[in-house]
């Protein structure tokens, strides 16, 4: 009876960790009401922001390896009264025989579980830090933020917004170590899924790899050109280079005066999508804009992107104008905001870690809905024992399984799928 408990717990939480990697909506509903810039409900002033410091661990639950654990962190603020409202940003990674981050749930009553699976036994230590409280994390820029900026909606004029002061990145209980012992398994999981793969015989390379978005996706393309996808699998790799808009060296800071033109991003899109390489037969596109857009444009705006281009995509699918290349949605990487030179400048106060688990979170769950598979690299980066190298690039070491995963699915799924096989993909998709 015991057992059966613990794989339920297991199975559970499992299904829990995996929803919130695509469930946008419960990442917004903390602070559903509570987004615009500039505006300051009552009780939710400075005076009412939490502190690392003095919040507290109220509740531990630590298991052996191969089960899930969790922590429970009581939010309070630098006077040390007890917080009763949701809308902090914790963020969480553990370190020791492996590394993870860990996922964590608001429960909107002050308290925040942290939840985490560790495959090893050993020692670990508990990094935790509050990056944001009060919903600051996921407050929007200005209306006419975009406009501010360049080009591509960046570089806006330092100090327009006034003092900046919400983002904390305070070190929980003033950094002092926290450490868990994670004891031997004593339950049976098994991962059936394996990245082995092998050349099937009689396999002829055939198509073009097209890797788009910026430049996270620029180093994977870089990472692949040496590896069996680039020099075996298709016959041409190709790097499609973007911010928001196509990068065009010596350009890419031009300014103007004008808001945010998703149609253009869209049309870019398909213009590679209906370019010569990718008219062949077995074509891919990794697909994946990335990290530039919280720094630009507001959530709705984003959303409304999104769905315009799944819904462009599946026009040309009705409409018998189908594209030769199958698309493939990557995520985006997780991020390091205090790594970055300026992660305090007036320019990069929408960057935040929040924000592009939401940004993130909508698209993956849009693609997944509209039937497009998805490679989700946010966990692998999360749990990249060096971290990032600047605020949001890898070493190509840290994408080495997902690489070889693109491998393997180049070599038994890159065709078109029909319409059973789509549900359950989609089924596997969301789960």
């Amino acid at each position: 009876m015991l057992r059966h408990w613990r794989l339920d717990d297991f199975r559970r939480d499992w299904f829990r960790q995996h929803r919130a990697r695509v469930d946008w909506k419960s990442i917004l509903k903390p602070c559903i009401d509570n987004t615009q810039w500039g505006v300051e409900r009552k009780y939710w002033g400075k005076e009412n922001r939490s502190s690392a410091r003095t919040s507290q661990v109220v509740y531990t639950d630590i298991r052996p390896a191969g089960e899930f654990s969790k922590i429970f962190i009581q939010s309070r603020t630098a006077d040390n009264r007890t917080k009763l409202i949701g809308g902090d940003s914790w963020r969480v990674h553990l370190h020791g025989p492996s590394s993870l981050g860990a996922t964590v749930f608001d429960h909107e009553n002050g308290t925040y579980e942290i939840l985490f699976l560790i495959m090893e036994p050993g020692n670990y230590q508990v990094i935790i830090f509050l990056d944001f409280s009060l919903c600051d994390g996921l407050k929007e820029p200005p209306a006419d933020w975009f406009i501010k900026g360049n080009a591509h909606g960046k570089e806006q004029k330092e100090g327009i917004l006034g003092h900046l002061d919400q983002y904390l990145l305070e070190p929980f209980n003033e950094g002092k170590p926290f450490d868990i012992s994670i004891p031997e398994p004593t339950l049976t999981t098994r991962f059936i899924e394996s990245y082995d793969w092998s050349l099937p015989e009689g396999y002829r390379r055939k198509g073009t790899l097209c890797v788009y978005g910026d430049s996270v996706g620029r180093n994977l393309g870089h990472a692949v050109e040496s590896r069996a996808l680039c020099k075996t699998l298709y016959e041409h790799c190709i790097i499609s280079y973007h911010w928001i808009y196509p990068f065009i060296k010596g350009r890419e800071n031009e300014n103007d005066d004008l808001d945010f033109r998703p149609e253009i991003v869209i049309e870019n899109i398909h213009k590679v999508l209906n370019s010569p390489e990718m008219q062949t037969e077995g074509s891919l596109m990794v697909l994946n804009n990335g990290l530039h857009y919280p720094l630009s444009v507001n959530f709705t705006t984003y959303q409304g992107l999104i769905r315009n281009l799944i819904r462009s995509l599946k026009r040309t699918e009705d409409n018998k104008i189908n594209y030769q290349a199958k698309i493939i949605w990557k995520t985006t990487t997780a991020v390091r905001q205090e790594k970055h030179r300026s992660n305090k400048a007036t320019s990069w106060r929408f960057f935040t870690a929040p924000r592009i688990a939401l940004f993130s979170a909508f698209a993956t769950s849009a693609m997944c809905d509209a039937g497009f598979d998805v490679i989700d690299v946010y966990p692998v980066s999360d749990a990249y024992p060096n971290g990032t190298l600047d605020h949001a690039h890898y070493e190509p070491r840290a994408f080495w399984d997902m690489q070889t995963l693109l491998e393997k699915y180049k070599t038994q799924n890159n065709q078109k799928l029909n319409d059973n096989k789509w549900k359950n993909r989609l089924k596997r998709c969301i789960s």
